[in-house]
């Protein structure tokens, strides 16, 4: 690092991917030279927090520099993975095309500087209020991300949602490729059922509500097949962040919902 540059104070030495694979240290090099770029030579960049991450280094950062920043507040993304240039891709065209995601700032050379979007976790939101709204609100982002990118997002978990005042914003697209619809769907389903309160009659009934709204969209009904597919991409689902997890509870819960569905009463 240079001397002309304060940068990533209180960042710490673990650097790791999600099966132990270092950080490129080129990555903070590139990020001090997008920052400089941006901002001058003399900018601070202060780690106000590491973000969770299975995969790669997220952080959020408070900027101070003599140039004016139009944002202090930003998230950097420095890449473990190789899936940069997905992301990159996509998180531009949603921003030019819908639905909202962060604005991309800089990108290059596996790192992503953004905006930093304000709010709160979708999954704490859903946890706090059961409000079938923001069931809606998270239906129609996802049915508009499918339709004008013919992809799904991949990783369905409510915590790569914010929300802010009305606003659903998505976050992490580096697991994105072609695939069904039912995909993101079903694990966004599991996703609400397997956080606390675990398998609420409240969020069963949002889990069903889920999947009748993005057919809705799609201008289709439930049937006895459509069904069948998202029970067991909802058991699948569970299953995978049950092996994750090493949580037997959530494991007995997948092979329940296999074999008897996601009641209601």
């Amino acid at each position: 690092m240079s001397g002309t540059m304060v940068i990533l104070k209180g960042l710490g030495s673990d650097l790791t991917g999600v099966d132990g694979t270092k950080l490129d240290p080129s990555r903070l090099t590139t990020l001090e030279d997008i920052l400089k770029q941006a901002f001058g030579a003399s900018t601070k960049a202060t780690v106000v927090r590491r973000f969770e991450s299975k995969k790669n280094v997220v952080l959020q950062l408070r900027i101070e520099g003599k140039r004016k920043a139009a944002q202090t507040n930003m998230v950097a993304k420095l890449f473990v993975t190789d899936r940069f240039e997905i992301e990159l891709q996509l998180l531009n065209a949603c921003h030019e095309r819908g639905p909202d995601v962060p604005e991309v700032l800089a990108g290059k050379e596996g790192v992503i500087l953004m905006s930093f979007i304000s709010g709160e976790l979708l999954v704490e939101a859903i946890n706090r209020t059961f409000d079938s709204g923001l069931i809606d609100t998270l239906v129609a982002w996802y049915y508009e991300y499918h339709t004008l990118h013919k992809l799904t997002k991949g990783d369905p978990k409510l915590k790569n949602f914010i929300y802010n005042d009305g606003v659903i914003f998505g976050i992490d697209f580096e697991e994105s490729r072609p695939g069904d619809w039912m995909l993101d769907i079903g694990g966004i389903a599991a996703s609400l059922l397997d956080t606390t309160p675990v398998f609420d009659k409240r969020k069963r009934i949002l889990a069903w509500h889920l999947l009748e709204q993005y057919l809705r969209l799609r201008n289709e009904t439930r049937n006895h097949d459509i069904d069948h597919t998202f029970l067991q991409t909802v058991s699948s689902a569970l299953k995978e962040t049950a092996h994750w997890r090493k949580d037997n509870s959530l494991l007995l819960l997948a092979e329940s919902v296999s074999r008897f569905g996601i009641p209601i009463e």
